[in-house]
């Protein structure tokens, strides 16, 4: 259909904008976005009315209404809604109207006399007909939702980089509808099918990435649980000490979430997999223990800490049985806020008694002196939870874990405890996938922090705070926050004093005290193996030399570095190295052959092609080119 001469194709409108018989536009989409700019422009909003189609069912004619045509249908009082509902509808007759020739839309008809009053200018982005999320806003807000922050925060966040909510396209409630459709698209084949299926994508893809699950009688889901390749390989390094938590109910089927994690080289914790356990039973234990046991080729850890629990005590003492088990600290000091917070507000209870117990007992009997004196000046012989806790001392007091190792764990309580691993995920409506998408992001967050930790350690060097050749050896060896707890040991050798020494043959012990304490610690030194142990036992403990021992290398053996045997690795820049070095070499390794190890490799290179890359416009071209 040839058009008439004074035909305008309108892209956008302003406010002296008018429709005619006769306008062409080019499509639909043209048409709708035209007549809803006008509309809004005017301050109503459109919808898409009837249409009509030949007999092939080709496209004849089309109608677009006001927002307010029609009238809303009565409700029954019986089908009524809690959900109040206000009227909009008010029968008004505003449309236009169009003829499609050969794809061509032509106005017809166009009415535009309006029985309501139209929305003020700075209302007009609530209008239904105006608010579109673009592809550009989806994709930051599905990003957003990935890293767990809330539809409220992201929405927020838009709002002011758009500079204020009129300026986003879209509501909040356009925005929790968005993040809840892509969540039951997530979830249409059922969370556990596609719980399933994201990890069988994870396995297919070369990472050594293992999961395994458990059904009931009647094939549901109880107990699943996974972990990743580069999980497996950091468990050669770190794996000897394991923390084991099932405080964390994030999703809203309500099972436990249980990570198994591990503190690395810079004193952090890092997730070595996880597991969703259905109850808390010792046969749920006991299977999430085998399963973690299975995929990290059956090496039990030397020390497990966890909360305290009987069933999980019961599972370790089948799953592991060599191990130490030990009661996390943190979770005895939380738990002690609800059964004795009347006493703790107290400095004489908490200093004289309380700090002592967790943290300073060398012995049992000075465990049992204290327990006693403390009851009697207190009261507290009727207290069950304290009664209970003393039964369970040698899990949680110092003087019965001195001869294992715990990387620290137990003493120093760090910010960073196992709480703080899933701070940004606890969300009671969380699907599996959804958690284990999360799991993946806080997983990949500590790895990164991981890497920053080593590139600080290889390219900056720590304050050393006196000119010593230990503390020199010290600092080249291990990482920066180990280095700094060997340093403060060192610096208290100046206030340990040699009361007596004793020799026989090549054995020197040395009875020594520190500042103007009482006790007293024996250390041992052979000439003939250079070997040197204390009865603090600090680095049996926590894997650096005490003061003790470091006062009588200083000054009675005149030692300039650390004896290599008591240089543990899993503290050094160089913990993961070598086990990095011998799994490229076993070749036959699935492990080797994983992309994430590969990348790991390739983005270490090229880190260093763009460090040094950026220096200069020479240099950057270069590598541009090269890249």
């Amino acid at each position: 259909m040839e058009a008439p001469k004074d035909n305008i194709i309108v892209h956008n409108v302003d406010e002296e904008f008018e429709f005619r018989i006769g306008m062409v536009f080019a499509n639909e989409d043209e048409a709708y976005n035209t007549y809803n700019a006008y509309a809004i422009c005017k301050g109503f909003g459109v919808r898409k009315g009837q249409k009509a189609s030949n007999s092939k069912g080709i496209l004849r004619r089309c109608k677009f209404v006001c927002n307010c045509e029609g009238h809303s249908p009565p409700i029954p009082p019986h089908e009524q809604r809690d959900v109040y509902r206000t009227v909009k509808r008010t029968g008004c007759q505003a449309c236009i109207k169009f003829v499609i020739e050969d794809g061509v839309w032509v106005v017809s008809k166009f009415e535009d006399v309006h029985n309501h009053p139209f929305i003020e200018d700075k209302q007009k982005h609530l209008i239904r007909s105006y608010r579109r999320i673009t592809d550009t806003s989806k994709g930051i807000l599905t990003s957003m939702a990935g890293a767990g922050i809330r539809a409220t925060k992201a929405y927020t966040y838009l709002s002011g980089e758009a500079g204020g909510p009129e300026n986003v396209g879209f509501t909040l409630r356009d925005c929790q509808n968005f993040l809840q459709s892509k969540r039951r698209n997530l979830i249409s084949a059922g969370d556990c099918q596609s719980l399933i299926n994201h990890f069988n994508y994870l396995q297919s893809n070369g990472s050594n990435f293992s999961y395994t699950f458990q059904l009931d009688e009647e094939q549901r889901l109880t107990n699943f649980f996974w972990s990743d390749g580069v999980s497996k390989l950091d468990y050669e390094s770190f794996g000897d000490v394991l923390v084991f938590d099932t405080t964390y109910r994030t999703n809203k089927y309500n099972m436990i979430c249980a990570p198994f994690v591990r503190v690395n080289h810079h004193w952090k914790n890092v997730i070595f997999g996880c597991a969703f356990l259905s109850d808390e039973t010792i046969g749920s234990f006991v299977w999430a223990f085998q399963s973690f046991l299975e995929v990290m080729g059956n090496k039990a850890p030397k020390t497990i800490f966890t909360d305290q629990d009987h069933a999980m005590a019961n599972a370790i003492r089948t799953v592991f049985p060599n191990s130490d088990h030990r009661l996390c600290v943190w979770h005895i000091a939380k738990n002690a806020t609800h059964h004795i917070a009347h006493l703790l507000g107290k400095p004489d209870f908490r200093d004289k008694y309380w700090q002592k117990l967790l943290y300073d007992c060398e012995s049992e009997l000075e465990l049992e002196n204290i327990w006693k004196a403390m009851c009697q000046e207190w009261s507290l012989g009727d207290n069950k939870w304290l009664d209970s806790l003393f039964q369970l001392r040698h899990k949680w007091c110092p003087a019965f874990g001195r001869d294992f190792f715990s990387a620290g764990i137990r003493s120093t309580q760090r910010s960073e405890s196992t709480n703080s691993v899933f701070q940004d995920m606890a969300c009671k409506t969380m699907t599996l996938t959804e958690f284990v998408k999360h799991y993946e992001k806080q997983s990949e967050k500590m790895r990164n922090t991981e890497v920053v930790d080593d590139f600080e350690c290889a390219r900056g060097k720590p304050r050393i705070m006196v000119d010593n050749a230990i503390l020199k050896h010290a600092a080249s060896i291990y990482t920066h926050v180990i280095y700094r707890n060997f340093q403060v040991e060192f610096m208290h050798v100046l206030s340990v004093h040699v009361l007596r020494s004793e020799t026989d043959g090549p054995l020197h012990t040395y009875i020594v005290v520190t500042g103007s304490s009482e006790r007293k610690h024996i250390v041992h030194f052979s000439s003939s193996d250079s070997t040197i142990t204390c009865s603090c036992k600090l680095f049996e403990m926590q894997g650096w030399l005490c003061r003790h021992t470091l006062c009588i290398l200083t000054r009675v053996v005149n030692v300039i570095s650390i004896p290599s045997q008591y240089i543990l690795k899993r503290w050094t820049k160089v913990a993961k190295l070598g086990t990095y070095f011998e799994d490229i070499a076993q070749s036959s390794h699935c492990a080797v052959k994983s992309k994430t190890l590969r990348l790991k490799r390739l983005m270490r290179l090229a880190f260093n092609v763009m460090n040094d890359g950026a220096n200069h416009d020479v240099t950057e071209e270069l590598a541009t080119t090269t890249l």
